[in-house]
This record gives C-alpha cells, structure tokens and sequence, in this order.
C-alpha cells in the first residue's frame, strides 16, 4: 500500500500529480497548500477510480484523495487538518493530514506543538471508541523530526527506533499514559540513496540545508508495517529538483512517497 504527501505551495499541479498517482500506483494521497489544484479534473483524468474525502463541513487547508475501493469513517476538520478513518487492507487508520505553522510564524514551535497536542487527542478518542484501530500522521509538520514539538512526552512522543517504540508501547508521566509514536525519517534519510530532505534552506545563522519537513508518524503497532520512505526527485520525466534543490517551478516542497505493508501490523 503506498502513500503520498505534496504541499503543492499553491501551485496547479492536477497534471503532475496525476502521473505520479498512476506511476506509483497510489493508495492514498494526501495534500497541502492545494487550492489552487483542481480535484474534479484530477478525479475525472484517474478515471474514476479515485474519490475525495471531505469533512462534514469541507473547512479543512489539507486534502485528502483515495482508491475508490478504501473506506473512509468520521471525517472532520481538527484545527482545518483533515481527520478521519481509512480501512486499509482491513485495518483501521485513524488518520490526520496535516500542515502545520511555518517557522517564520512560528520559531519556537509553541503553536505547532498544541496543534499536534489537539489532533493527537482527536486521534485517541477515537482509538478507545474504535477498539482495534491505530493512529497516523503524515503531511508537512513544519519542523524537523528531532525538534521538540515532535518527541516531547506531551506532544507528539515519537521515537526514531521501532526495536524502543515497541518495547515501551507507551510512557507514564504525573499519573498520565502517552502513547509511543515511530518516525521513520531517520532509517531512511541517506545521501547514499539521494534522500536527502523534502525543503532546502540555505539562509541563516543555524540551518540543515536540506530539511525533512513532510514525514510520517504512526502508532508503534504500525512501525513494521513501513518498508521505504523517500521524497521523490522526478515524477516521470519531470525533474523535481534543480540545482540541489527543490524547483520553484512546481514546489518548495519535494512529495514524499511511503510504502506499508499493513499485514505486519502488530495487534491484528
């Protein structure tokens, strides 16, 4: 099963995001910054065998696009993220597109932390009301996967390691039980495989260069469950990076592409 994210930065892109859905064969794909995107047309050029996933009152900033086939349950707007349940290949996913503030709006990650707080929450309520469920995120997090919006206790909890993430499954605080998370950026960043980041910033007193602002985060249940994460570089013969960079041309942002395999699913 695989699963793409783009911030399409506003960009017009039903074209390109039609070729890699069908080239890669996409299962669900998600998105931000995509209202300038035109989703009927999308829908209509993927023949049909594709659908949109809409909250009730359509007032979300994320997008969300699936295989006809794939159930969806409960879809709402947590702070305009687009939050619901996806069946996938008979597991239940509860599933939150994000996009959270950028730095500039945002340096020291207050803001993007009680967003993560607040759809985490949503998520676990609706884990104890759908027993057998579990909890993902994916989409443009705004922030690296070491800054601390994304591994304190109380916020996001993720670990890098599954061998960790399974062992504790969840941690205890001031009477409290968190949930384990696993982030698979750091198996899978290599400059030997070319993935390298998803957004280049070369400005600045303190900077990666290369960041990996879309990523991926799901319950420990579901670590093994991911078998290659990476951000595309070309779809067809579309070049997507220019310069060692990211081109303006289409996005800031380069899409990130994740494979499951959902029967290795612990708790089944």
């Amino acid at each position: 099963m695989r699963f793409f994210f783009w911030n399409l930065a506003r960009k017009s892109l039903a074209d390109l995001v039609h070729i890699a859905v069908q080239l890669y064969d996409v299962d669900v794909a998600a998105f931000a910054e995509a209202d300038q995107t035109d989703f009927q047309r999308l829908t209509d050029l993927l023949g049909g065998r594709y659908r949109t996933v809409e909250s009730i009152d359509g007032r979300t900033k994320t997008k969300l696009l699936v295989k006809s086939s794939i159930c969806s349950q409960q879809a709402s707007a947590v702070i305009k993220n687009l939050t619901c349940t996806l069946i996938l290949d008979g597991v239940p996913v509860n599933t939150s597109i994000v996009h959270l503030p950028d730095k500039r709006n945002d340096p020291q990650g207050d803001h993007r932390e009680r967003i993560i707080r607040k759809l985490v929450s949503e998520l676990n309520t609706t884990k104890t009301s759908y027993p057998g469920s579990f909890n993902m995120l994916i989409g443009d997090f705004n922030c690296n996967p070491f800054d601390p919006e994304m591994v304190k206790l109380d916020s996001l909890n993720s670990t890098f390691f599954k061998e960790v993430a399974k062992r504790l499954k969840e941690r205890e605080s001031d009477g409290s039980s968190y949930p384990v998370m696993y982030n698979p950026a750091l198996e899978f960043l290599s400059e030997s495989n070319s993935n390298l980041g998803s957004f280049y910033l070369g400005s600045g007193d303190c900077t990666y260069y290369w960041h990996s602002l879309d990523q991926i985060v799901v319950d420990w249940q579901l670590a093994d469950c991911i078998i290659d994460c990476r951000y595309l570089r070309q779809i067809g013969n579309t070049k997507l990076v220019i310069n060692s960079r990211p081109c303006s041309k289409y996005s800031d942002h380069l899409p990130l592409l994740v494979t499951m395999e959902m029967g290795k699913c612990h708790g089944r």
